[in-house]
């Protein structure tokens, strides 16, 4: 039976069970990524009831704690027009791996033919938040994705308005490709514009 390229890369992160861990030397924070459990994503449905939280991330954050499906759907939606239709490869962010998450990785879009990939990092946890943890995270899936999943260009789509992402991202290397104007619908029916950036291999 053949095995589709994209296949084998969501297979061989959805099935790791390992933690990939990143540390700031200087500060010595750590957080790691790891694959994550109903139970977790459960906890992070609990996180997103913040009403800040629409207004940054640009979707409807409030779920039912049942809702777990769509809530990975609503994270893993993407923007991009390259990217394509692809199963979602979510990862909990973690301080340690014992503890409950305090915010998601997803990756998303994949695109096997252009090795493309979109990439969204929320810390849910607001007592964490404006920390430098989204930036660690954000640090190793990169790491991750171009060494172990072979894709070149990892992409962001992030509201204009979300000053402190788009800066996260510039201090990794992403840089702005385009600025899309009222391509996105906020939860109000508001059209907001969003940020294009890449980070190439």
């Amino acid at each position: 039976m053949l095995i589709s390229a994209s296949n084998l890369v969501e297979n061989s992160i959805m099935e790791k069970k390992t933690f990939l861990e990143q540390e700031h030397k200087a500060t010595g924070f750590k957080v790691f990524l790891g694959s994550i459990e109903d139970s977790h994503v459960k906890h992070l449905i609990k996180l997103a009831q913040d009403p800040k939280l629409p207004d940054l991330v640009g979707w409807n954050t409030f779920f039912e704690l049942d809702e777990t499906e769509k809530f990975i759907d609503a994270i893993s939606d993407y923007a991009l027009p390259y990217s394509q239709k692809s199963k979602p490869m979510v990862f909990g962010v973690y301080l340690n791996p014992l503890d409950l998450p305090i915010g998601y990785v997803a990756l998303k879009g994949l695109n096997m033919e252009l090795l493309t990939i979109e990439v969204g990092v929320a810390i849910l946890d607001e007592k964490y938040r404006n920390k430098g943890y989204g930036k660690l995270a954000l640090k190793r899936i990169a790491k991750y994705t171009f060494n172990e999943l072979q894709v070149q260009t990892i992409a962001a789509a992030i509201l204009s308005s979300n000053n402190s992402s788009i800066n996260m991202c510039k201090n990794l290397g992403f840089v702005v490709k385009e600025i899309m104007y009222n391509s996105w619908t906020m939860p109000n029916g508001d059209l907001e514009d969003m940020v294009w950036m890449e980070l190439t291999k």
